[in-house]
């Protein structure tokens, strides 16, 4: 079954995608997609985890998709915020076994939530994962991001009106540290948008974590045939630990 539901945020509100089989499941995970997507993106993910006896809770950070707020005003902060809001419906439903995943910036955003609260989830996946925000968005011009609120990176692909605080708010996100939990890293070799030299050092610098290498794979880890493997991966990783 797949509902669709919104959650308080402060003053504003996310939209959802909530796939549970029987309402009654102990088990959950919270999706995160990634930068200018949406929690569509999720939904292979979502299935592939039913399959497993896992719901699922796919949300639109604030600014994507049907979530309330301008894209122009994203940011990690914010979107810290709507994982705590999407952790706290799970929990409200009962759910005592919660595990995050993060595709590109979501995970990101699942690293950086952690790193605030490490009682938010049990274990975390990480795919493709922007770790090091700085070396990701200071390829944009910094300068004309800043007197214009306008991002444009050659390197991203991306022309968008989005104010500089993303930039600034982001920054403060770097020590990691304190993410103890379990948690699987899925890097392609041939990532060319985030290199999966950010994957091998954040690895080392996680106290439990494992990187699994995708040889040959790009950026988005769901296509090139690498679909099956990594859905797989995903949803035994957690099975086994939530």
């Amino acid at each position: 079954m797949i509902e669709q539901v919104e959650i308080a945020v402060g003053g504003r509100a996310i939209v959802g995608d909530y796939f549970t089989a029987n309402g009654r499941n102990e088990r959950i995970a919270i999706l995160l997609h990634g930068f200018l997507a949406s929690k569509e993106d999720m939904h292979a993910l979502s299935q592939s985890l039913l399959s497993e006896g896992i719901d699922s809770l796919a949300i639109d950070l604030n600014g994507h998709g049907a979530s309330e707020g301008a894209f122009a005003e994203f940011t990690i902060s914010r979107a810290i915020d709507d994982v705590k809001a999407a952790v706290g419906f799970a929990r409200s439903k009962g759910y005592s076994k919660i595990g995050l995943f993060g595709f590109s910036l979501g995970g990101f955003v699942a690293l950086a939530a952690l790193s605030k609260d490490p009682s938010l989830a049990g274990t975390a996946v990480l795919g493709a994962p922007v770790s090091d925000f700085e070396g990701t968005f200071s390829k944009a011009d910094l300068n004309e991001w800043k007197s214009g609120n306008m991002f444009n990176s050659k390197h991203l692909g991306v022309s968008i009106g989005l104010n500089y605080q993303f930039y600034t708010d982001g920054l403060q996100y770097k020590d990691f540290s304190g993410v103890s939990l379990p948690v699987l890293i899925i890097h392609g070799t041939e990532d060319d948008v985030v290199p999966i030299a950010q994957s091998e050092a954040l690895a080392k610098r996680l106290k439990s974590a494992h990187l699994l290498r995708l040889d040959g794979a790009t950026h988005n880890i769901f296509s090139n045939g690498y679909g099956p493997t990594v859905l797989g991966t995903v949803a035994g990783w957690l099975k086994t630990r939530l």
